[in-house]
Order: structure tokens, then sequence, then C-alpha cells
């Protein structure tokens, strides 16, 4: 069973792994904010333009992962779904969506029915992250893969690592929220929630992004065929997502106290390039 810790962005916000940004450096905008839920009903309305609008291209996979659009349509309403778990808000029938209650205030996605809401590099990490080749190669040469295939995917993966990237990319990100919280703390003003919350969106999301681009990057290095067969392939398994309530406060307040230690910037330095004890 897949649990995926995509719906769980708010319980990591504790974490020092920060999340990728881009080749170019991106730096921390208090003008972006990240979205609240203001009407249930319109979420509810939202949620299903969503689903009806990855139906469309649902017959082509490989589409869906180049789909940035719709990606980060998916990004911002799991953020806001997350964010109303947290605080308990109710959200009434969500169904329709494909999310059934589950216990203590979660909600259980069956990722096989509902693909929508599947970020593609946990699809993919499920399955590639530390594989046994021998036997994954022997089912997609079963299914059509030729050895060259199977050891191109292998390339791929060995010199594409996004996590370690991720750290790096978002390393400005960071180091400039960071700046932000110093700024605040000089004029003896305590940084709103809000502003917290605004970075631990931006980083996120900047991460989901990266994901994704990571997992068009594996379609991307094999031809057409070998593409559909490994998304056949990873289709069959199984996969589960439980979109559980998270503590906010706890989370806020450990970002803050990590950012206020007198060495954070050298630590989050040395965790980006991989020198961290």
């Amino acid at each position: 069973m897949h649990v995926s810790s995509y719906p769980r962005v708010l319980a990591m916000l504790g974490l020092l792994a920060c999340c990728a940004g881009s080749a170019q450096a991106v730096e921390f905008d208090e003008k972006i904010k990240a979205p609240m839920v203001k009407e249930v009903a319109a979420l509810r309305t939202q949620a299903q333009s969503y689903v009806e609008k990855f139906a469309e291209v649902q017959a082509d996979p490989a589409a869906i992962f180049r789909d940035r659009a719709l990606a980060a349509e998916r990004f911002d309403l799991s953020w806001q779904i997350q964010r109303a778990i947290d605080v308990r808000r109710p959200l009434g029938d969500l169904s329709a969506i494909g999310l059934e209650p589950w216990k203590d205030g979660s909600y259980r996605i069956d990722f096989n029915a509902w693909p929508q809401w599947e970020r593609p590099d946990e699809k993919f990490g499920f399955l590639l992250a530390g594989p046994d080749w021998q036997s994954l190669g022997e089912v997609l040469i079963s299914r059509g893969f030729r050895e060259a295939d199977v050891a191109t995917l292998k390339k791929y993966l060995a010199t594409h690592d996004f996590q370690r990237d991720a750290r790096r990319e978002s390393l400005p990100l960071t180091l400039s929220f960071t700046k932000i919280v110093k700024k605040y703390d000089k004029i003896k003003r305590p940084v709103d929630d809000a502003v917290v919350l605004s970075y631990i969106y931006q980083r996120a999301k900047l991460n989901a992004e990266r994901g994704r681009e990571w997992a068009e990057g594996i379609l991307n290095s094999l031809d057409a065929q070998r593409s559909r067969i490994l998304l056949a392939v990873i289709d069959e398994s199984q996969s589960i997502g439980i979109w559980a309530p998270s503590d906010q406060r706890a989370g806020i307040d450990e970002q803050l106290r990590l950012m206020r230690l007198p060495d954070f910037e050298q630590l989050a330095t040395a965790d980006a390039f991989g020198d961290a004890p």
C-alpha cells in the first residue's frame, strides 16, 4: 500500500530538508500568499472542476505528467483541503471528488480510482525508489522493454536525484525567508503565522513542480511505447493516500525555532550540499 506524503505538507513544517526551486535562484516573496479556504462550497466546486479537467486528458497518461497548469491546480486545491483538515473545518461529503471520511478527521483516497490527486513524482518514486532491478527489469522486459531501455531508465535515475537537487535549488528561498524572520525579530514584531505558511507554501509548490519535471523526464528518456509500458506497470500497484490532520501550531513554532538558531544559515547550506552531519 502506498501512503502518499503529499497531503501531509503541513506535518513537515519543522524539517530542514528544503524543497526545490528552479535553476534560477528563487527567493521568498512576501506578496505570494498561501491559498486559504474561504467557502467550503466554493472549494468543492473548484475541486469538481479540476476533476473534470483531469478526466479530459486522462486518455493520454503521459500528457498528464506534462501538464504544468493542471499540476499547479492540483497542488493549490490539495493545499486548501489539507489546511481545512488541519483546522478541523467541516468539509462535508467529498466522496464526489474521491475523498472518503476516515478516522480522526482524516480522509482516505484510493489513487487507483482517483489518480487526479496523486503527485507524479510520488507515483514513480513508490516503484522506482531503490527498486530490485533484477525483478523490475524482468517485469518490464516481459511487457515489451528491451535491455537497452532498462539501462536507460537506470541511468536516468542514477543521474537525476531531484531530492538532492531540490535542497540546493531551494536554498535561496530558505535563506531569504530567514532574513524576513530576522527583520521581524529586529523590530520586535511576531512573525505572523500567515507569513510562515506563505514560505512553506512557496517552498512546497516549487518542490512539487520539480518533482513533476523529474517524472516527466523519466518518460522523456524513453520512447512512447516504453513510456506507456512503464505507466501501465505503475498503475497496477495499489496506491492509497491518507490526508490526516497535522499539528500546524507546533510545526510553525519549530520552523521559526530552527531559523532563529545562530548557525542556521550554515546548517541549511551544509544540508543542501550534503555536508550536514
